[in-house]
């Protein structure tokens, strides 16, 4: 005897929907991705659909890879040339199954070309969010055909290939995975740098000062040091975090939480700079050590950032088992700067012992 494969499919439901109405569907993909149905939303798909030919990758997913085509009608949707080429893709599946395919979902009174008013619909201004995503679970449990295994649990990612495929998922808590990823992937550019810094190490600038230039470049530098900690602060403040993750309930900006991650780990990457500007500089010997104790101050907001990023990340690596268990993980992130107060003293130690060296 033999037995038929079953057939297995990408995703458990396509949604295909109009711009105009995404807050609602965006809601419904919210809830059922709490479900664990696999779903193709388009913004889950953003890294799969970047650079693709979106005329193919649209028709496979819906006349090909899920096994249920839910359309969101509307007055936009008959109206806009990508959901007619969905529906067209969609009904084409629908043409030659067995049992239902293509479930519409009326938002309103819309018709639409192809779909006979025999077939039956879901009420959207009857039926609340909940419900349909009930029914929706009542149709995938009766219903043939294997969803594909779940790939495994997103962490922050490490690698730009882990970066695409957790914006492509975009699982729950994805926004603060997604800004771990940025924080530790572009630390790690600079490990080099760092290394250097920690070995009291820098190239000649080739830049060379006379006594009292060096007083106006040690200013100035010191100047573009204490400009650093408050930017850094600036990016871990409530209502830019707000901004970039999303106020409760609402989706978080990707743009904004890569360019905020990336501004952080720049102005850690400044503070290096400056350090290494002090200690490359051409100066005479009786400034040279103030070059140097100034440098030093650095050592200890940047001690103090990498250990916040390597906090951050071990924290949310640890999210998606916890919402996996059914908790609500609570993410904190507090970052607090300081200046070592011995790292200090030595700086003024020094340029005491240099003014007095050049008779000032």
């Amino acid at each position: 005897m033999t037995t038929s494969p079953v057939e297995t499919f990408d995703f458990d439901v396509a949604l295909s929907y109009a711009g105009e109405d995404r807050k609602y569907v965006q809601a419904v993909a919210g809830l059922l991705q709490e479900r664990g149905v696999r779903i193709f939303y388009d913004e889950y798909a953003a890294a799969e659909l970047w650079g693709s030919d979106l005329y193919t990758v649209l028709d496979e997913v819906y006349r090909k890879r899920a096994r249920f085509a839910i359309v969101f009608v509307s007055r936009h949707y008959v109206s806009k040339p990508w959901t007619q080429h969905e529906r067209m893709s969609a009904q084409a599946r629908a043409l030659n199954e067995v049992s239902p395919y293509f479930l519409p979902v009326r938002l309103d009174g819309s018709e639409l070309p192809g779909l006979r008013p025999t077939i039956g619909h879901i009420d959207a201004q009857t039926t609340s969010r909940e419900q349909l995503v009930d029914l929706i679970w009542q149709k995938l449990s009766g219903a043939p055909g294997a969803t594909n295994p779940k790939p495994p649990t997103l962490r922050v990612p490490r690698t730009p290939d882990q970066h695409r495929e957790l914006l492509a998922q975009r699982p729950p808590a994805w926004e603060y995975l997604l800004w771990g990823g940025v924080l530790w992937q572009r630390r790690d550019t600079l490990e080099a740098k760092w290394r250097d810094h920690e070995l009291g190490y820098a190239s000649r600038t080739g830049q060379h000062y006379d006594n009292q230039q060096a007083v106006t470049f040690l200013q100035n530098s010191l100047s573009d040091l204490s400009a650093c900690p408050p930017n850094v602060l600036k990016m871990v403040s409530p209502e830019v975090q707000e901004r970039a993750f999303g106020a409760p309930g609402e989706p978080g900006n990707a743009d904004l939480i890569e360019h905020i991650a990336t501004r952080f780990v720049g102005i850690y990457e400044q503070m290096m700079d400056v350090a290494a500007a002090l200690r490359g500089a051409g100066v005479s010997g009786a400034m040279s050590e103030v070059m140097e104790a100034t440098a030093q101050l650095a050592d200890c907001p940047l001690r103090e950032i990498r250990a916040f990023i390597d906090q951050v990340v071990a924290e949310l690596d640890a999210v998606p088992e916890k919402i996996a268990r059914g908790e609500a993980p609570q993410i904190t992130m507090e970052l607090i700067l300081t200046m070592d107060s011995a790292a200090l003293k030595n700086q003024s130690k020094k340029l005491k012992q240099a003014t007095r060296r050049l008779g000032w």
